[in-house]
């Protein structure tokens, strides 16, 4: 009799808790810790909640050129309503390597917003719309960036989830071209310019998610692909595993995710091997 009262206790309890922050029961818990690395979910932060992930990313390319990258991109989302969410993303270069040349310092910096405009029924999957606007893109800071992503979850079976993303980026780049040379000195400044580059970006993603143990221990593979306009294409196959972590008495490990990746480039304009290790939380 103890037993049942105790669990018919947790259940009111964790209805209650659903009823007032204005979610369902079932986003009570930290289903969205379970996000990919690499492709958006269209669940949302629970309203009153901040999710909060932190990778290190390392990626070699090797293309007449051998450049290693070590990021180490930070989010946050907020829960702002039953359906929307605002995003807080930076991405900072630990180290940069081309050859014998060194850089490091903050790439991007990006604020977001996700609503969620439809939930998902018998065929119909949930759906969700994503900006991003990007005020500073690049180590020099003379970046910036827009984004809109469609993203579409849908569950397959009892443990089959499919997530696809589809995307659009602009970005705008400002230099200042310096002109050298005067008829009294050729060392001299003859001219300052400012030239404005525009690239556009096509961004797509597809991720299969098989639960081995639901909730908390998951397997999937994403294909992440980028294609600018100029035609050149980026796609890396990303097999990952996520493991998650409920211990109701330690906080730190409550709703706690822990996420491994490894990199595969499929073409010549893409990382040729590479891994990713994310921790992510919900507060």
């Amino acid at each position: 009799m103890r037993s049942y009262l105790g669990m018919n206790m947790t259940i009111k309890l964790t209805a209650i808790l659903a009823i007032v922050l204005g979610i369902p029961a079932h986003e009570a818990s930290a289903a969205h810790i379970l996000e990919p690395l690499g492709t958006e979910i269209a669940a949302t932060a629970p309203r009153g909640r901040i999710f909060g992930q932190i990778v290190y990313d390392y990626a070699k390319f090797e293309n007449g050129t051998t450049l290693k990258t070590h990021l180490l991109p930070v989010e946050f989302e907020a829960g702002i309503g039953e359906r929307s969410q605002l995003n807080l993303e930076g991405v900072v270069v630990l180290r940069e390597e081309v050859g014998t040349a060194r850089e490091h310092g903050v790439d991007e910096l990006a604020f977001g917003l996700k609503h969620r405009f439809l939930d998902e029924g018998p065929t119909a999957p949930d759906a969700a719309f994503e900006v991003e606007y990007v005020p500073s893109a690049g180590l020099t800071g003379n970046g910036h960036a827009l984004a809109g992503t469609l993203i579409l979850s849908k569950n397959l079976g009892p443990r089959v989830v499919l997530h696809l993303n589809g995307g659009y980026e602009l970005e705008t780049e400002r230099e200042l071209a310096v002109e050298l040379g005067t008829p009294s000195d050729p060392d001299a400044v003859a001219a300052v310019t400012e030239e404005v580059h525009n690239q556009a970006t096509w961004i797509y993603s597809v991720a299969p998610m098989f639960k081995v143990i639901p909730d908390k221990l998951i397997l999937l593979a994403e294909l992440n692909g980028r294609t600018h306009a100029s035609g050149d294409t980026e796609l890396v196959l990303v097999p990952e595993i996520i493991a998650v972590v409920q211990n109701e008495t330690v906080f730190a490990l409550q709703n706690v995710a822990f996420k491994f990746a490894v990199l595969f480039g499929l073409n010549d304009d893409s990382p040729d091997v590479g891994f990713k290790f994310g921790i992510s939380k919900l507060f």
